[in-house]
């Protein structure tokens, strides 16, 4: 195993937009920081690699000469995905996990308090984190804000085409799959921790652990996040402390549920600046005016 150099963070957000926010070779989005000079804390000696050309080039299959052509030449600027191939085209996740939206950045799935599954956006790029366990609870994967931290890349089937990655154990289902192609992101995994199972579907968000066969369908969770306690064997949606509440939102029609999503998102994340409206003896009505969110009280 290389012994891991930490690079300082300006250096490294350089590095990724030099790169175009993906691997030079092959543009894979889940990256490392690979050393042509060891050591070195210039960017024109570093470069980013997907866990696999990462891999090609510790073991000196990659030469130095190839390193620094793909450094100078990242495929990604080539294609022009100067933003990656996880571009998004929204300033907020709006994430479809079954037949639910998830509004919000920052945790989705939680047990014990351990974060599962964090998503957020950044110079209009899908930032991803995320630990993937085994059903014995070995952790397999740890990816941190696009950068797989730690794991063995081999047994794993790494794919991405323009804005869509997908993760598979070789010959295996599929653990995690990210379509960014439309609005809402549709997600699909299958996640395991302390014998709690996440099932992220098309069809349906399922989970085992603590509860059997719980579902959720047809609700827009904003700044929420799903949480298996296994102390107290509880299963239960909790609002983001980031935000300090959080909103539910049940409605059939799933253009109507994603926008009030929206709204209540831009309201619970506003910096309120009100003006009166209505003023009289009895109540008075302000409105935002940045989100437009109205509020009575009475005198």
């Amino acid at each position: 195993m290389v012994e891991k150099v930490e690079i300082p963070a300006p250096l490294k957000r350089v590095v990724r937009q030099q790169a175009g926010f993906g691997c030079c070779k092959c543009g894979f989005p889940i990256i490392q920081y690979h050393h042509i000079v060891r050591g070195s804390e210039k960017p024109e000696d570093i470069m980013l690699l997907c866990p696999n050309c990462h891999h090609e080039a510790t073991s000196k299959a990659m030469t130095e000469p190839e390193q620094r052509s793909y450094k100078a030449h990242p495929i990604n600027v080539q294609r022009g995905y100067v933003e990656g191939m996880l571009k998004v085209n929204q300033d907020v996740p709006v994430v479809n996990v079954g037949t639910n939206q998830f509004i919000g950045e920052g945790d989705f799935l939680l047990v014990d308090g351990e974060s599962l599954l964090s998503l957020s956006i950044s110079e209009q790029k899908l930032d991803l984190s995320m630990k993937l366990f085994d059903r014995d609870d070995h952790l397999v994967v740890e990816i941190e804000q696009n950068e797989w931290i730690s794991g063995d890349v081999l047994p794993w089937d790494l794919q991405c085409q323009y804005q869509h990655l997908q993760m598979r154990k070789k010959s295996r289902d599929i653990q995690l799959e990210i379509n960014a192609r439309n609005m809402p992101i549709d997600i699909r995994a299958d996640m395991w921790r302390k014998g709690q199972n996440f099932q992220l579907r098309p069809e349906a968000l399922m989970f085992n652990g603590v509860v059997t066969d719980s579902g959720v369908k047809n609700l827009c969770l904003v700044a929420l996040r799903l949480e298996a306690n296994t102390s107290n064997k509880t299963f239960s949606i909790s609002p983001n402390p980031q935000y300090g509440s959080g909103i539910l939102i049940a409605e059939p029609d799933i253009r109507k549920r994603t926008g009030k999503g929206l709204q209540a998102w831009k309201e619970l994340t506003c910096n309120h600046s009100s003006a009166i409206l209505v003023g009289n003896k009895k109540y008075s009505v302000k409105q935002c005016t940045k989100c437009g969110k109205m509020e009575k009280s009475w005198k």
